[in-house]
Parts: C-alpha cells; structure tokens; sequence
C-alpha cells in the first residue's frame, strides 16, 4: 500500500504543476488574442490552444488513476 501511497502524492503532486501550467498557458493565450484577434486561428495559436486542451484532459486521466489508487488502497474494489 505504501507504494500507492506514492504514486497518489507524486501524481497530485504532478497535477497541481499542470494545472498551473494551464492557467498560464491560457493567459498567455488570452494576451496573445488581445494582441491580435486572429491569433486563435492562427497556426501557432491553434496548435498552442490544442496543447493546452490536451494537458486539461490529460489531468482528467490523472484524477481517474488517483481516485481508483486511493480505492484500491481502502480496499473499495467496486
């Protein structure tokens, strides 16, 4: 159990500097499209607000392993 233990605080641990990442990438974001309204549409800028909804998704994935890690280390198999 230790070892899910870990592996729950090394993800919270990752998923709290992704959602920091995220806020900043999506004031970046926000700064750019204020710049040039037709940044968002842009190459970089599509790609860049892909990325970003990426990492938000991604830390959809995180929580679905920490909640079924912390399941199986109270036992709670179903």
């Amino acid at each position: 159990m230790a070892k899910l233990t870990k592996l729950i605080e090394i993800l919270e641990n990752f998923d709290n500097d992704l959602k920091e990442e995220i806020y900043n990438r999506e004031d970046q974001a926000n700064e750019n499209t204020y710049k040039w309204s037709n940044w968002e549409d842009s190459d970089k800028g599509s790609n860049y607000i892909a990325k970003t909804e990426a990492l938000d998704e991604l830390r959809g994935f995180i929580f679905e392993v920490i909640e079924k890690a912390e399941k199986i280390k109270n036992k709670d198999y179903y």
